[in-house]
């Protein structure tokens, strides 16, 4: 009897240090660098893709931002077949069309080329069209399901760093509803940071979504769980947003600042994840089910009101290092 008591104590020791067990993850291969885009056949090829689905912006696919992608699939002998997104966020009905056009063309592997929109919307596809009998209303970390097709993630701006998180946001049709789902299988494979294809991004798109990557950097840095890993990359981003946003607003085509700030928003989201979601973030997304908006919009009024409520500016002797 008392050898079951101790064992019994033991177990229960052991599951509350489990609780305490931070987690630090990042994607296997992140590229950087002006033309880094010209390594996704490469890529593809390593994973024993043989033909991509490639999810892309509506417009960037107009505009005819994926040419380079193009010629680089085709130098590997990778065939591909173009998704064009809607634009706004991802609604399962768009995901769920996607998945059945990856089947039909009999693609084994995913390309993400857009913004957090359509990185969220490729993660599920990548997912899902390996998991048929799952949906991501029933998904949860611990689900166990079978590995997606290789995930190759493209970000056209600087923003959500979903390029190197394990999360996905997608609006459910019938209710309006953001559902957000976090597992192990949602991490892309390869992240690309090429500058060259945010060069294009306007002014205000630029300015949102760097005010986006800077919330999660000071979210991140402010965690209660934080780690030295994340604090490193949360502090580093925060630096590098605050001297090279205004120079990626101010004038688009400096390159250098478009990259610094591609590393910045990478940073923040591989910060990110481990501490969990913070205030502003959660407040964020309760509104999202009300209102549906652009990710970047709201952030700054939540950011406010969020960190008013909480008492956040006055936290913890950390938090002020931020601002200096």
């Amino acid at each position: 009897m008392q050898a079951e008591l101790q064992t019994a104590l033991f177990q229960a020791f052991d599951t509350l240090n489990l609780q305490r067990v931070k987690t630090f993850s990042v994607p296997p291969v992140t590229l950087c660098g002006l033309g880094a885009l010209g390594a996704c056949g490469q890529e593809a090829q390593a994973r024993g893709v043989s033909h991509l689905f490639v999810m892309v912006d509506s417009f960037l696919h107009q505009a005819g931002m994926t040419a380079p992608l193009a010629r680089s699939l085709a130098m590997k002998g990778v065939a591909m077949t173009v998704w064009p997104c809607p634009p706004g966020e991802p609604c399962i009905t768009d995901v769920c069309a996607a998945v059945a056009q990856l089947r039909e063309a009999a693609c084994d592997g995913v390309v993400a080329f857009g913004g957090g929109s359509v990185l969220d919307a490729a993660k599920a596809v990548a997912l899902l069209v390996t998991n048929p009998d799952q949906t991501l209303s029933v998904m949860t970390e611990r689900s166990t399901l079978r590995p997606r097709l290789p995930l190759i993630a493209v970000p056209t701006t600087a923003g959500t760093g979903s390029e190197t998180t394990n999360v996905t946001v997608i609006i459910d049709a019938v209710s309006g509803r953001k559902q957000v789902l976090a597992h192990a299988s949602l991490m892309p494979d390869v992240a690309i940071l090429d500058a060259a294809v945010t060069e294009g991004v306007p002014p205000n798109v630029t300015a949102m979504t760097g005010i986006d990557a800077l919330t999660h950097a000071i979210e991140a840095y402010s965690a209660l769980n934080a780690t030295p890993f994340t604090d490193s990359l949360a502090i580093g981003a925060i630096a590098m947003i605050g001297k090279s946003l205004p120079k990626a607003v101010g004038y688009g085509h400096d390159l250098a600042a478009r990259e610094n700030m591609l590393l910045a928003s990478c940073m923040a989201g591989m910060a990110f994840p481990a501490p969990v979601w913070g205030c502003v973030m959660r407040w964020r997304t309760s509104q999202g089910r009300r209102c549906i908006f652009r990710t970047a919009r709201p952030t700054p009024c939540c950011c406010q009101r969020s960190w008013a409520l909480t008492g956040w500016y006055a936290a913890s002797a950390s938090v002020k290092s931020v601002g200096r």
